[in-house]
């Protein structure tokens, strides 16, 4: 995509880069796990209806809040959830007490993740993240009542830390209100989250574009020949395109990290499709956009040495203690695989690819700036002198362990 498309269309433009401008995962199967062609974020369908699941009030689960919608069999007690065409044939639904049926009201929009679709026209145009039996990615991606009200759970913590100006003040999400969950006969969990499209932490003022961190340095599936983002932002506008990676992205983004680890005891997975950047006119200043707050690992250890009397509901998901085999490996899995083989290794490469500037004096600034906010934390926090990534492998999440990979020397540390 060219810049001067976004420049004159800065809003429509996030959908295409939001589907096109996407590489994937570095794991490689994110084209080769994904939803059927007719609702996939990289065909070409520009929108589809989703389903509509109608079932009496007693059968669902709820935490937090979600929109009335006035569908055409629904009450006013919310007896709805919005179901995935993929799913529709799926068993659970085989139940006497359920309806279930295409619903034209809404038109929704497959984002990078397959099974998250965003509202067109209506409702501010939120997102809905659906629950979806099957690989996406490299891993099933259901939401029984536990992993629904994760992300709920975390985005009013972070809220209400934003609020009170605790954490660095780049930092905002798309707040997940909340979630509902449908209970079949079997005793079987079914769910949905509300997720909101406008930032909480970012005032409008201060930001006229917002997209996923991927669509900087990306190819354009669409238009291969185009240039990635990141190198016609820093020719359009002249910048230095060292310091403009370093001093404009790449350190604050370091600092909003351990932030959120330093002031509340949370991890965030920022993979190049959780982190949304937003930039003003200029692409000068950028702000850091949190979404899928329920991958956000919760350091309980941490949070206890802070002080913070937070306890989950959903404990242990996502909850990761001192007495477990693999809390520095987690640790490192963030920090070293998720955020610097998603996002700071794909940024730096461009410098080097385009501009001659050797990723290895990129990686020792990194290490130096990210050594600020280490000391501040536990001396074994981190594993020393290695760091812990995936094998290319689908993850049978029916077992506790991993497919750890075991590296010398961290990049970004």
């Amino acid at each position: 995509m060219l810049l001067s498309e976004i420049l004159s269309h800065p809003y429509s433009s996030r959908y295409y880069l939001e589907r096109y401008v996407n590489d994937g995962s570095p794991s490689g199967f994110s084209t080769k796990y994904t939803t059927r062609p007719n609702t996939s974020p990289f065909e070409l369908n520009p929108w589809f209806h989703p389903y509509i699941c109608y079932a009496p009030k007693a059968s669902f689960k709820e935490y937090g809040n979600i929109p009335q919608i006035d569908f055409e069999l629904s009450t006013k007690e919310n007896n709805w959830i919005i179901v995935h065409p993929d799913m529709v044939e799926n068993p659970f639904f085989k139940n006497e007490a359920f309806h279930i049926e295409q619903t034209k009201e809404l038109k929704v929009l497959p984002t990078a993740s397959g099974r998250t679709v965003q509202i067109l026209e209506k409702f501010n145009e939120d997102y809905i993240k659906l629950h979806y039996v099957g690989i996406l990615g490299r891993i099933s991606r259901e939401l029984p009542y536990y992993k629904a009200m994760a992300g709920p759970e975390i985005s009013s913590l972070i809220s209400t830390a934003i609020q009170s100006k605790i954490l660095d003040k780049k930092i905002s999400i798309l707040p997940e209100t909340g979630a509902r969950v449908l209970i079949n006969n079997e005793n079987k969990e079914w769910g949905m989250i509300w997720r909101e499209n406008i930032p909480f932490g970012l005032s409008k003022e201060k930001y006229k574009y917002l997209f996923p961190s991927f669509s900087l340095f990306s190819m354009d599936r669409l238009n291969n020949h185009h240039y990635p983002l990141l190198k016609q932002i820093i020719d359009h506008y002249e910048y230095n395109p060292e310091e403009y990676l370093l001093e404009t992205i790449l350190f604050p983004l370091i600092k909003s990290y351990f932030s959120l680890i330093e002031k509340l005891g949370l991890q965030a997975e920022l993979n190049s499709q959780n982190l949304m950047l937003a930039f003003d006119e200029n692409f000068h200043n950028c702000s850091f956009v949190l979404r899928d707050l329920e991958s956000i690992d919760k350091d309980i250890t941490l949070m206890k040495s802070l002080n913070l009397n937070f306890k989950s509901e959903c404990y242990p998901y996502k909850c990761i203690e001192e007495s477990q085999y693999n809390y520095q490996i987690k640790h490192s899995f963030m920090y070293d695989f998720k955020l610097g083989e998603s996002i700071l290794e794909p940024l730096i490469n461009i410098l080097q690819t385009y501009y001659k500037i050797t990723k290895e004096s990129l990686q020792l600034k990194i290490k130096q700036h990210a050594s600020e906010y280490i000391k501040k934390l536990p001396e074994t926090f981190f594993p020393k002198d290695k760091w812990y990534g995936f094998d290319k492998v689908l993850v049978d999440q029916s077992k506790s362990e991993r497919p750890y990979l075991i590296y010398n020397n961290p990049k970004f540390r």
